[in-house]
């Protein structure tokens, strides 16, 4: 069940799990600019992002799997559409928009699927997870075969992939429990803008952003170093795939260092790593900071989530926190693609390397307004 409610959930963002490979498609067989191809990425994913926030709002009584199965027919249509109009770039923009809204209302259902079972960490173990393996899939795969794939392979494999989660949708549970009353001082609205979930939604949001940044152009990066498809694919393909062992690493380490503590860890790496990507563009530190960077994304992601649930034990912050964040996945790609004008692909490096900072000294003063055992 946790598979199958973990691969509706990754079908809905897939742009931004093949975010670099993506812009490269768009760029190479659609004759975009990095420019419009990183902002018309963005704006799927703000759809996306949008939607979701709003379902996550009102999601009460509604019957979760028929919504999820209307949604995911209008995303494979959409899908479709994308493969043949990728050429005529604002009937592409509107297109990519309907996916986004669709995909939205999607994403929440399923997530919020997983949150009802007792063993819901497990759960999000699994999706963390199948988004590195999808991820790693996809990032290795597409670029190797680009020439043969094209736009139109694109875009109708993902349309049989949420075909495939249209039918896990039986797995989506229509009957839910009423919502939990609670009193005028502890409404949702008064949670969600408490200080530490503000600063916790914060961080999650600009964390995200410096992801998708970085990710955007990287694979970028490595065709103007002069790296060939199969290097790269395979630096990409490695680095999503330890993104495995790190969304598993919160069960080993738990409660030992607390919540923050990790998480400074987890942004320090990042940054060393495209320090390094600065510094050299040789295909070792290529390779060793691709795995760096999918380790670390994945590494903090259940420490982040464990801290907006540790907030709100009744998960409204995480609710909130998750749907707000893809505003970060959705500007990340957007504020890459206007500092590397001139294909200068660094500058998203630099980018990232900013907003990790600040994602840095957000949590450090979380540590300070919340309690955390060590």
């Amino acid at each position: 069940i946790f598979f199958a409610l973990s691969f509706i959930a990754v079908m809905s963002i897939y742009p931004v799990l093949t975010l670099p490979v993506m812009i490269g498609i768009l760029m190479d067989h659609a004759g975009m600019s990095s420019f419009s191809a990183g902002w018309l990425t963005a704006f799927g994913t703000l759809s996306t992002a949008s939607a979701g926030l709003i379902m996550s709002i009102k999601m009460d009584n509604k019957n979760l799997q028929k919504l999820s199965r209307f949604t995911l027919i209008i995303a494979i249509f959409t899908d479709l559409l994308s493969a043949f109009t990728a050429g005529a770039t604002i009937i592409f923009f509107l297109v990519r928009v309907i996916w986004g809204l669709a995909m939205g209302v999607a994403h929440a259902s399923s997530v919020s699927s997983i949150a009802h079972y007792d063993n819901f960490k497990q759960g999000f173990g699994i999706y963390v997870g199948l988004q590195f393996i999808v991820s790693g899939i996809s990032l290795y795969i597409i670029p190797v075969y680009a020439d043969i794939i094209g736009v139109t392979g694109f875009f109708i494999g993902f349309a049989v992939l949420d075909f495939v989660a249209l039918i896990f949708t039986k797995y989506l549970g229509s009957d839910y429990n009423e919502p939990v009353k609670t009193n005028k001082n502890n409404t949702s609205l008064g949670i969600i803008i408490s200080v530490p979930a503000i600063l916790a939604i914060i961080g999650f949001t600009v964390f995200e952003a410096a992801n998708t940044a970085q990710f955007s152009y990287i694979e970028r990066f490595g065709v103007i170093s002069n790296l060939t498809e199969h290097q790269i694919g395979i630096a990409l393909l490695v680095g999503s795939l330890l993104g495995i062992p790190g969304a598993f690493s919160i069960f080993i380490l738990g409660d030992k260092f607390g919540l923050v503590r990790p998480l400074i860890l987890g942004f320090l790496l990042s940054i060393s790593a495209l320090t390094m990507l600065l510094l050299s563009s040789n295909y070792l530190i290529f390779f060793i900071t691709s795995c760096m960077l999918g380790f670390s994304w994945s590494f903090c992601m259940p420490f982040i989530e464990s801290l907006l649930a540790k907030i709100d034990r009744k998960g409204r912050v995480v609710a909130a926190g998750s749907s707000i964040s893809f505003f970060g996945s959705a500007f990340g790609p957007g504020m890459a693609a206007i500092v590397v004008s001139g294909d200068i692909y660094t500058n998203s490096f630099i980018l990232s390397i900013c907003l990790f900072s600040i994602t840095l000294l957000i949590f450090l003063i979380l540590g300070k307004q919340i309690k955390e055992s060590s």
